[in-house]
């Protein structure tokens, strides 16, 4: 099946009622041709855009939907910002510990930014965020006559980082100084990580419990090395398994969740005072290298033909948003690899 040229498969083996969303998909593409199309290009030019949330009384009203984006000022971020924001027509929130590079704004901009600290705790990561949407969404309601902004439709949290395990001591009688040093770098590295690669992601879920519209999606770039083990990058595979852990354990607490009967009846419990959370999907994709200035400086002899391009991982973000049935459901982690011998990318169900 092709979509704006990405293949999607996302039955399991290991999974019925994936088997059955596939149907499902394969039913709704069939049906849908007016709304997706085979070519590269959405039809977006008159479409327009209603979001509601619990709380709106004018569904009825259409406006643009709204995206948060953290990581925006990234190469992945930037190119899911864009997309969202020139080929969905969607209003854009950036967050990042920098602004957007002005050589990535010539044909498009943030709606407004959030300024993130760089080396904030997590609880301070938080708040920054909390914050800043909540001050953002009253700004959209003051600027709508006091009616209620519906909340966020998407929060897209692309932020993060690497680093390998810091080289193990040579001597073979170190000093007290070396023995301080080796073990500080080693406790530092695994910290680093993990407040690059899943402090934002817990911040990104706080504020999609508090502030995500009806039928809000939330999606976590993960790793796909981070499904097994990670030798010589510890910090690195830790923390984003940790993610994948954070979108299984969000999207099960979701009314789109397929778990086991004590996991729905938890989940229940969870939703009482989160409405948000009926009908979110949480989602992580899960690419192997993407294709960014930076690897491809790191990793100047690779086969950038095997990486991931950023532009197929906004479309395919984008096909979810504008069709929730497409979506697979809440929890679940998708891996990305590159379309054999063509243009795209592969998006596939892992678990």
């Amino acid at each position: 099946m092709m979509v704006s040229r990405l293949s999607r498969s996302y039955s399991s083996s290991s999974s019925s009622s994936s088997r059955v969303l596939a149907a499902t998909r394969l039913l709704l593409q069939s049906s849908s041709r007016t709304l997706l199309h085979r070519s590269t290009a959405y039809d977006v030019a008159s479409r327009h855009y209603s979001y509601s949330s619990n709380n709106n009384n004018d569904s009825d009203e259409q406006r643009p939907r709204t995206a948060l984006v953290l990581g925006s000022s990234g190469a992945t971020g930037s190119a899911i910002a864009r997309y969202l924001s020139r080929d969905l027509g969607m209003q854009v929130l950036g967050a990042d510990v920098m602004e957007l590079p002005s050589d990535f704004t010539l044909d498009w901009e943030l709606d407004d930014f959030i300024s993130l600290p760089s080396q904030a705790g997590l609880a301070d990561l938080t708040v920054r965020l909390g914050r800043g949407v909540d001050l953002y969404l009253q700004q959209q309601q003051q600027k709508h006559g006091g009616r209620s902004s519906g909340g966020l439709d998407a929060i897209v949290c692309a932020s993060g980082g690497w680093a390998a395990d810091p080289p193990a001591l040579l001597s073979a009688e170190p000093t007290d100084k070396e023995l301080e040093d080796a073990a500080t770098e080693y406790a530092e590295t695994v910290s680093r990580m993990m407040r690059m690669n899943l402090d934002p992601v817990v911040a990104a879920g706080y504020v999609a419990q508090n502030y995500m519209a009806d039928e809000g999606l939330m999606v976590v770039i993960g790793a796909t090395a981070a499904l097994g083990p990670t030798p010589g990058m510890m910090g690195y595979g830790l923390s984003k398994q940790a993610a994948h852990q954070f979108v299984h354990t969000l999207g099960a607490s979701t009314g789109k969740s397929v778990g086991t009967k004590s996991e729905r009846k938890v989940a229940r419990k969870v939703r009482r005072n989160l409405a948000a959370l009926d009908s979110m999907t949480v989602l992580g994709i899960l690419p192997t290298a993407i294709d960014t200035p930076s690897n491809r400086k790191a990793m100047p002899t690779a086969d950038v033909n095997e990486w991931i391009k950023p532009a197929d991982i906004a479309k395919e973000i984008g096909v979810w948003i504008e069709t929730p049935p497409l979506r697979p459901h809440s929890g679940s982690l998708v891996k990305v690899r590159p379309q054999r011998d063509e243009a795209g990318a592969v998006f596939e169900l892992v678990r």
